[in-house]
């Protein structure tokens, strides 16, 4: 309890220092998550892929930012640990959706778990992907040995920050010649903001986070619209009270304006010591990508724990 009341505490401080406009980026956000090429061996297309084999199972959500492509280091980590990978991205299964909340999200996730008969798994949810993956533990507890969220706490709502004016102007800036490319160096300078190293961001990972913005434009932007209006059926606090496995928040301590805000860590003070924090010196929003060895590491000792814990009771 103390180290939630603690890590708030030093968010508070660190956002004061990194506000900013995140309007454009915000967008491109989306454009990055939901825009990419449909894969045809997958029945959900894109939005998920399913690696390796093993008893253990890792179910990693990915947020706004990177889809399915941000995960891919810490995939091999833990497929070199002989485990089962399922990386979904939820935004991107929902593409077409009405009903964008997170809890609409995390029942579009237990459909997918459901048809890969998923009865237990490490899930991991990167920023928004983590609001879908508590939604997914307060839903079906029995599925979810263990969570881990990668710099993010308990979030309220899957609204955005993304506004109207940003919406309706970046198809036409799409349109226009070199507008696509005004669009990929504003979201690349848009991660490298909010990473604190950048090493991992080398020309192939910006290609495989900006590639799908040159697609499905007009899609993407009918879904940031209904994000921005998406309200949740049941208060944060109601989801919270559902949650009975433990919880690993990997923190970014790095300066950045799209980390965790200190209401995230409150809203999780009621389940107590079943929550850890980790913090990472150097480290901002992608955690995964910045420390993959180090993030890899806690969660399979972590893991190990719980299915030790999990069998003895």
């Amino acid at each position: 309890m103390r180290a939630i009341r603690s890590t708030a505490s030093e968010i508070r401080s660190r956002k004061r220092a990194t506000r900013g406009a995140r309007t454009l980026t915000g967008l491109l956000a989306i454009l990055v998550s939901v825009a990419g090429p449909v894969r045809a061996q997958s029945p959900w297309g894109g939005a998920v892929r399913t690696p390796g084999s093993g008893d253990v199972t890792w179910v990693l959500l990915s947020g706004l930012v990177g889809g399915t492509s941000g995960f891919r280091a810490l995939e091999r980590e833990l497929l070199e640990e002989g485990h089962r990978i399922i990386a979904i991205d939820p935004y991107h299964l929902s593409i077409d959706s009405a009903d964008v909340s997170f809890a609409a999200l995390a029942r579009r996730v237990n459909v997918v778990l459901d048809g890969l008969d998923v009865t237990s798994a490490n899930v991991v949810g990167h920023a928004h992907g983590a609001g879908v993956a508590l939604r997914v533990a307060a839903s079906m507890p029995a599925r979810v040995q263990a969570l881990y969220f990668l710099d993010v706490g308990a979030l309220e709502s899957n609204r955005t920050r993304v506004l109207t004016l940003s919406l309706r102007l970046a198809p036409m800036i799409a349109s226009i010649p070199g507008g696509k490319g005004f669009l990929r160096r504003k979201l690349v300078a848009g991660i490298r903001e909010n990473a604190g190293r950048h090493e991992w961001f080398d020309p192939a990972a910006q290609r495989a986070y900006t590639d799908p913005v040159l697609a499905g434009i007009g899609r993407v932007v009918a879904l940031a619209r209904r994000l921005g209006a998406s309200t949740e059926p049941e208060a944060l606090g109601a989801v919270v009270s559902r949650v009975r496995a433990p919880i690993t928040v990997f923190v970014g301590l790095a300066p950045h304006a799209s980390g965790p805000k200190a209401e995230e860590f409150t809203a999780l003070d009621p389940l107590g010591a079943r929550v850890t924090v980790v913090r990472l010196a150097g480290v901002g929003h992608f955690p995964h990508e910045e420390a993959t060895g180090i993030v890899a590491e806690q969660m399979l000792g972590r893991s190990e724990r719980a299915t030790a814990a999990r069998v003895a009771r």
